[in-house]
C-alpha cells in the first residue's frame, strides 16, 4: 500500500519506535514538520563548532569561537531564519545567548586545543543485515589502538533514565559504530554524547553484546516499518509528548483527529 523509504537512519529508526504514525506523517506523507527553536539552536552551535575544529590548534580559542559565531551568522542569515520561525520561546538576543553559552560549555567538557578531529560531519553509508542506512556522524577521532571514537554534541537535556535506557540513549551512536565497521571496516571501542548545555560527557564502552543489540533494533524496525506499509496500519503511540507534536497542533493525526 505504501512504498518504504529506501535508506533509514538513526534518527529516522528512532522516531518510528517513538510514533510509527508520526513516522508514517514526516517520511511517507512526506509532511515535514517546521523549523523549531531547539533545532535551529542545535544545527548553529554544531556549525560553528565545526568551523572551531577546522582553525589550527593554537587558534582554538573564546575570541576565535567569537569571531567564527559572528561570521556565520550573519553569512547564513541565522537572524532572518530565527524571526520567521513560527513558535519564538525568546528574543534573537536570548537565542544568541543560550548559543554561545552551550559553545563556550564544550571547554569545560575538553581543550579544544588539546583535541584533534580525525572526521566531522562524515556522511557514512552501510548495509546493516540488509537494511539500507545513512547518516552523519558529528566527529570521530582514532585512538592509539586505532579504533574509533565517536562524538556527538547535543544541546538538549539529558534523558531522564526513567524513560530512556542506556541503550536507547547511545543507539544513535551505536549505529554508527556498524555502519562504520561495514562501510570501511573500522572498529568503534566508545562513544560520547556531549551534553553542552549542561556541561556534562556521557560514554559507552563499545561490545559486541552493544552492537547487537543495535543491530536487532535496525532488522526489527526495518521490517516493523515494511510491515506497516503493506497493510497502511502505522500505529499512533498517544502519550503525553503528544501536547508537544506538530501533528497534532495541525488536526492530521488520527489519534487526536476532532478532538
Amino acid at each position: 500500500m505504501f512504498t518504504p523509504p529506501e535508506y533509514l537512519s538513526p534518527s529516522s529508526i528512532g522516531l518510528f519506535r517513538d510514533c510509527p504514525q508520526k513516522f508514517k506523517l514526516s517520511y511517507i506523507d512526506k509532511i515535514k514538520e517546521p523549523p523549531a527553536w531547539h533545532l535551529y539552536l542545535g544545527s548553529f552551535v554544531h556549525e560553528v563548532l565545526e568551523y572551531l575544529y577546522k582553525e589550527d590548534a593554537e587558534n582554538r580559542t573564546h575570541e576565535t569561537l567569537k569571531s567564527i559565531a559572528a561570521d556565520r551568522w550573519t553569512n547564513h542569515e541565522w537572524a532572518t531564519k530565527v524571526e520567521a520561525l513560527e513558535e519564538k520561546p525568546g528574543t534573537i538576543a536570548d537565542f544568541k545567548r543560550a548559543a554561545f553559552e552551550s559553545m563556550t560549555n564544550l571547554w569545560s567538557l575538553e581543550d579544544p586545543s588539546e583535541t584533534e578531529l580525525d572526521g566531522m560531519e562524515h556522511e557514512v553509508f552501510a548495509n546493516i543485515d540488509g537494511v539500507a542506512m545513512k547518516g552523519y556522524i558529528d566527529r570521530f577521532i582514532f585512538a592509539e589502538d586505532g579504533s574509533v571514537v565517536i562524538s556527538d554534541y547535543k544541546t538538549g537535556k539529558i534523558p531522564n533514565p526513567r524513560f530512556k535506557s542506556e541503550d536507547d540513549k547511545f543507539f544513535q551512536l551505536l549505529a554508527y559504530a556498524l555502519m562504520l565497521e561495514e562501510s570501511d571496516q573500522e572498529a568503534t571501542s566508545r562513544v560520547e554524547l556531549l551534553y553542552l548545555t549542561q556541561k556534562a560527557k556521557h560514554d559507552l564502552t563499545v561490545t559486541p553484546v552493544k552492537l547487537n543489540i543495535a543491530r536487532g533494533v535496525i532488522v526489527e524496525t526495518r521490517e516493523n516499518i515494511e510491515a506497516s506499509c503493506a497493510t497502511g496500519e502505522f500505529h499512533c503511540n498517544v502519550t503525553n509528548l503528544c501536547d508537544w507534536c506538530h501533528y497534532k497542533k495541525i488536526g492530521i493525526c488520527p489519534a487526536h483527529a476532532g478532538k
